[in-house]
């Protein structure tokens, strides 16, 4: 069987990219499993919304593809920014720069499981 890659994609998270990076590099190139387990694990308000990608690559992968989560593995976790609200600040800031503008970021999130590779029949040299 060849290398079959499931994604899975959530726009416009209201988390910023920088706190979502964190989370993924948490689970880069480990099995699906275990990145699922660290990702409950983490004292972090950002992997419950990496997590819910990750089930959502899970069910994909049985739905489409007829797949277990036990033959796969994460192959990419993508942060991306997304766009960016922009809020006044109605506080005196000085001279401070954009005097007042608080920006509010957004992330897109996509995750990429891959098959696990098959041990084919050993050629064994004689």
């Amino acid at each position: 069987m060849a290398n079959k890659i499931i994604s899975a994609k959530s726009s416009f998270v209201t988390t910023s990219p920088r706190k979502l990076r964190l989370v993924a590099d948490a689970v880069r190139n480990i099995p699906l499993s275990r990145a699922i387990d660290q990702l409950r694990m983490l004292p972090k308000a950002a992997a419950v919304e990496m997590l819910a990608v990750f089930r959502q690559a899970v069910g994909n992968a049985k739905n489409n593809f007829n797949l277990s989560p036990e033959e796969l593995l994460v192959s990419s976790v993508q942060v991306q920014e997304g766009p960016r609200f922009k809020r006044r600040d109605a506080h005196s800031h000085g001279a401070r720069f954009d005097s007042g503008i608080r920006r509010r970021r957004m992330s897109h999130i996509l995750v990429e499981l891959k098959t696990k590779k098959e041990k084919g029949p050993s050629g064994t040299k004689s």
